[in-house]
C-alpha cells in the first residue's frame, strides 16, 4: 500500500505473531521481518512466512525501516538497545480499535493493542506494551519499558515507574504509584503505593516478594 512504513519486529517468540497481526490491521505500516538476538539458529527459518534476521545484520535496514518490540517481558531493553545501536529507529503502533486521547503522549516504540483506552493528559513512555483491553486513566504517567497486561486498569493520576509489570486483570486505584521494576500479580487490586522492586498480589494487594526486577 502507498506510504506504508516498513517495520521489523524485535523478537521471535509467542508474542511476535500477535504483534504481526496487530500491525497488519494498522494503516500506514507493514512488517517485513523479525529480529532475533539470542539464538542464531532461529534466524535460519521464516516465521509466519517472513524472514528472521540476526541482530548483527540489521544495520542495513537502518535507513528504511523502523522497529517495534514483541517481547512481553520488561527485560526487552536489551534487544531494543542492540537494535538502536545498529541505527534502527522505532515506531509507536496504535491499533485502530484502540482509543488514545489526542491530549495524551505515546513514546517511541510503544504498542497500544486492540481495545486499549488511554484517557486525556496521560503520558506513556518509550517501549511500553499496552496489551489488549488495557485501560490508562487521565493524567497518569507510565514510564519506559512498562508492560500493562490484558484487561489491566490503571486509574487516573497514577504513576507507574520504569520497568514495572502489571499482569492480566490487575487494578490500580486513583493516585497510586507503582515503583520501578515492581510486579503486580494477575487480578491484584492495588490501593496504596507499591515500592520499587517488589511483587504484590491479592485484594487488596500486599508485598509477597522483594528483589524483583519486572518480569
Amino acid at each position: 500500500m502507498e506510504s506504508e512504513q516498513p517495520l521489523l519486529v524485535l523478537g521471535t517468540h509467542a508474542f511476535a505473531p500477535e504483534v504481526l497481526d496487530l500491525v497488519s490491521e494498522t494503516p500506514g505500516f507493514r512488517v517485513d521481518g523479525f529480529v532475533e538476538n539470542l539464538d542464531r539458529t532461529r534466524a535460519e527459518d521464516d516465521l509466519e512466512g517472513l524472514p528472521v534476521h540476526w541482530i548483527d545484520d540489521v544495520d542495513r535496514f537502518a535507513a528504511t525501516h523502523r522497529a517495534v518490540c514483541a517481547l512481553g517481558t520488561t527485560k526487552r531493553r536489551r534487544i531494543i538497545e542492540e537494535a538502536a545501536a545498529r541505527g534502527l529507529g522505532f515506531a509507536a503502533i496504535v491499533h485502530p480499535a484502540a482509543r488514545v486521547s489526542s491530549r495524551s503522549e505515546l513514546g517511541e516504540g510503544t504498542l497500544a493493542s486492540a481495545g486499549v483506552v488511554v484517557a486525556a493528559n496521560a503520558r506513556i513512555g518509550r517501549h511500553v506494551i499496552l496489551n489488549r483491553g488495557a485501560l490508562v486513566g487521565h493524567d497518569t504517567v507510565i514510564g519506559d519499558y512498562v508492560t500493562v497486561g490484558p484487561g489491566a486498569n490503571v486509574a487516573g493520576l497514577c504513576r507507574v515507574e520504569d520497568g514495572a509489570y502489571l499482569a492480566i486483570g490487575a487494578v490500580v486505584v486513583d493516585r497510586v504509584s507503582i515503583g520501578a521494576g515492581a510486579l503486580v500479580a494477575a487480578g491484584a487490586v492495588v490501593t496504596k503505593d507499591v515500592p520499587p522492586h517488589v511483587q504484590v498480589m491479592g485484594v487488596p494487594a500486599r508485598v509477597v516478594k522483594e528483589g524483583i526486577d519486572g518480569r
